[in-house]
């Protein structure tokens, strides 16, 4: 979603595509084995956000609008698939889900793998500068020779296939999933990547901030859990941080902004 949001786009479709890949998944290896689950959840998840990307870059559908549509495509998907059941786990979502190292979750592990390789992404390759670019200016980028549709098919795949990759570990933390189960994290994810400090407007954040934003949350929704919040107070509580945390960069990016305007003396002729 970092990438996805420095371009300037946006995925309202994250968690139906995680909730779609893991029943397809997890039917898939009901009937005919966990190698058929394994291929399926990352086709579905790698197809749906190549599903997006072209709608997006050859179509020329706005993102949101775009996203939208297919958050409720996906939503239909799973419910008529499923026939509304829920769909269980198998031996690898297990493993994924409940294994630790070190004492340590592997969904941490992997976490901080794929946090580590999209810093480095961003930082340090021209990919990573390529996305920059396309958020600050996606016609400039354009004409200036990149191919900003190649280039914004393939961080929705990528979104779809970490999707798929989040599959495998709610399947397995959770046992079983029904349709409806991913809704919520469609916005929950867009909150942890503005409160990390990346620009809804494109062309400004990273990774880094994502994993602080992160960090943020989890901590939050740890503490309200603890002290018994009910989930509602809990949404609210939510809404309010990232409400202070806007705010916060609109002041701090205006401030930064009038620092840079220089007064050029003009003598009279």
């Amino acid at each position: 979603m970092t990438l996805i949001i420095i371009t300037g786009g946006i995925d309202l479709s994250v968690g139906n595509i995680m909730i779609l890949s893991a029943m397809m998944g997890g039917m898939a290896a009901a009937g005919m084995g966990a190698a058929a689950g394994i291929i399926v959840t990352i086709l579905t998840g790698g197809i749906c956000g190549l599903i997006n990307g072209i709608i997006i870059a050859k179509a020329k559908i706005s993102e949101m609008v775009t996203t939208l549509a297919t958050m409720y495509l996906f939503l239909g998907l799973a419910r008529g698939i499923s026939h509304g059941d829920s769909v269980y786990s198998y031996e690898f979502t297990n493993f994924f889900g409940n294994t630790s190292i070190a004492g340590i979750p592997l969904q941490i592990w992997i976490y901080v793998i794929l946090a580590v390789f999209f810093i480095i992404l961003l930082g340090k390759t021209t990919f990573g500068r390529k996305l920059y670019s396309i958020g600050l200016n996606k016609n400039a980028t354009k004409y200036s020779g990149v191919n900003t549709d190649k280039i914004q098919i393939l961080i929705y795949v990528i979104c779809g296939l970490v999707c798929a990759l989040a599959a495998f570990i709610w399947l397995g933390r959770f046992t079983s999933v029904k349709y409806d189960a991913g809704t919520s994290f469609n916005l929950k994810v867009i909150t942890v990547v503005v409160l990390g400090g990346t620009s809804i407007n494109g062309g400004i954040g990273d990774m880094k901030g994502t994993v602080l934003g992160t960090l943020i949350i989890a901590t939050l929704n740890s503490g309200l859990t603890v002290l018994n919040i009910p989930i509602d107070v809990q949404t609210i509580v939510q809404g309010v941080v990232l409400m202070i945390a806007l705010i916060a960069y609109a002041f701090v990016n205006t401030k930064a902004r009038k620092k840079k305007i220089i007064a050029v003396p003009v003598k009279p002729i």
